[in-house]
């Protein structure tokens, strides 16, 4: 089953009485980007984060958040006393300004920086990079499903969409030959008007020769069978897993160009009308396959 590209997940997970919460967002894109916001005590994990978000993703604009709860006071951690009193004055100065209340202590020391962990000479703490992975792996999930959901819904309408162009294009197959038999009446009938007391006879090897060149103009057989090949082609795809958008976006372009090769052919009002429904039809999914991993 296809993934769409619009998702939401969002999860926390507890680190030695500290907490990590992860929120992660996605948007249509032809590509995959990856955006991450880390505290400072994580920064210099982003690529690896970065790498685990790509294993699960392939396409869209993905944001990730990391936020880190107030962490308990220790040996481990020091007060950036310079940085918190100038938090706290120039907020205190917008509270003023604004007529709020100003700011508490407890929220200037959640603020990046303020609050800053001694190198303990063993580097970054394994466990703390442990517990952002098990939270930012828990919003993927959830991001996933929600992706996973909305590409269930933009299969089932793709499907029926595509199985209509497969319909039309046999409509058109079936009334394509009927074009040429009516030609071929309407021009004996007005050759017979022409000559008519004139005394010449209209020779029925010029009638039939005008009419196979007409059919030889019109004939739409190759691109109505290229059309039902690629709406079968796009129903076998979208029916399987994995990353099908721009393989789909592909196929849906060369339906329409078929389309529109046949509607250049359409010397009937009737094609003509069934041509101006694929087409349509093919327009739609065309936008409907960007919404597609």
């Amino acid at each position: 089953m296809p993934l769409g590209m619009t998702g939401f997940g969002r999860a926390t997970a507890e680190f030695e009485g500290n907490s990590v919460t992860v929120e992660a967002k996605s948007y249509n894109n032809r590509f995959l980007k990856v955006s991450l916001r880390l505290p400072d005590a994580l920064s210099n994990q982003e690529l690896d984060l970065e790498n685990l978000v790509r294993a699960r993703l392939t396409r869209g604009s993905v944001y990730c958040a990391v936020t880190l709860g107030q962490a308990p006071m220790s040996g481990n951690y020091r007060l950036n006393l310079p940085l918190a009193r100038r938090y706290y004055t120039e907020l205190a100065a917008l509270a003023q300004e604004l007529k709020a209340a100003p700011p508490q202590i407890s929220e200037i020391a959640r603020l990046d920086g303020v609050v800053e962990a001694l190198d303990s000479g063993g580097g970054q703490d394994d466990a703390l990079v442990e517990t952002v992975k098990k939270a930012l792996g828990r919003a993927l999930d959830e991001l996933t499903l929600m992706r996973r959901k909305e590409g269930q819904a933009l299969q089932t309408d793709l499907e029926r969409r595509v199985k209509r162009v497969a319909e039309v294009a046999a409509e058109v197959d079936k009334r394509a030959p009927r074009i040429v038999l009516e030609y071929r009446d309407k021009l004996k009938s007005r050759l017979e008007q022409l000559l008519k007391g004139s005394g010449a006879a209209l020779e029925d090897a010029t009638l039939a020769r005008e009419a196979a060149l007409f059919a030889d103009r019109c004939d739409i057989t190759e691109e109505t069978t290229r059309l039902r090949h690629h709406c079968s082609q796009f129903l076998k795809e979208i029916a399987g897993d994995g990353a099908v958008g721009r393989k789909l976006d592909f196929i849906a372009q060369e339906m329409l160009r078929e389309s529109n090769t046949i509607g250049s052919k359409a010397n009937d009002a009737e094609l003509a009308s069934a041509v101006v429904e694929m087409k349509s039809e093919i327009e739609r999914i065309k936008e409907q396959v960007q919404n597609l991993e």
